[in-house]
């Protein structure tokens, strides 16, 4: 039997479609998500390759508590502020957020982006401390040699057995519980160090960002 190609029209005639690869998966933002603005970048991203005048204003954003970074458009007349924090649909009602771009990881942040990160970090895993108490009490191992909490910037074995012991006796209820029980003096610092490793994608294991996830 004799193949057909298939063809589209142009306006140079009928030419045979050619296939493009894979196609990317369309990322999103749930509209209940939470979004805090890390930097604004009106004239779009320094490293993209346009001339200015056709770069898409942009701005560069973690969501929570899935901490997942990425690049919104905005509208460069009424952009949103750095360290504003609503929901993506609160966002989008009022103009300021308008479709996603893509997902990136830590190193395509500016250097504002940078600068901010772990202090933002620091400040919303203690709002959403429960989640993470919960990690201090349950985790396990990973495999046969690694336990979750070996992976927390900080957590050497000392560190491991001291918070196993102590969880045995009783739950965690806080992180300042964790620090008076424990070996461990800034939980919440390290959980949010943890999260810019995860973001820096060289990780195999994933804790808490679901950038991995996502893709």
């Amino acid at each position: 039997m004799e193949r057909r190609d298939r063809f589209r029209k142009t306006s140079e005639g009928n030419i045979p479609y050619r296939s493009k690869g894979p196609r990317k998966k369309k990322q999103f933002i749930k509209k209940t998500r939470d979004i805090i603005i890390l930097d604004i970048l009106p004239h779009g991203h320094p490293s993209e390759d346009k001339p200015s005048w056709a770069k898409t204003p942009l701005v560069q954003v973690i969501t929570l508590p899935d901490f997942v970074l990425y690049e919104v458009k905005t509208d460069k007349h009424n952009t949103p502020k750095i360290q504003e924090k609503k929901t993506y649909e609160e966002f989008q009602e009022s103009n300021k957020l308008k479709d996603v771009l893509k997902k990136i990881d830590y190193n395509a942040l500016t250097a504002t982006s940078k600068a901010l990160i772990q202090p933002l970090l620091e400040k919303e895993v203690l709002i959403y401390e429960e989640i993470f108490i919960n990690f201090f009490n349950n985790s396990t191992s990973i495999t046969p040699r690694i336990h979750a909490l070996k992976l927390i910037p900080g957590i050497g074995n000392k560190h491991m057995w001291d918070i196993i012991n102590a969880r045995e006796r009783q739950k965690f209820v806080t992180f300042q519980d964790i620090a008076d029980r424990t070996s461990l003096s800034y939980p919440a610092r390290q959980i949010a160090l943890r999260i810019i490793k995860e973001l820096q994608r060289e990780e195999k294991y994933y804790l808490f960002s679901k950038t991995k996830k996502y893709e």
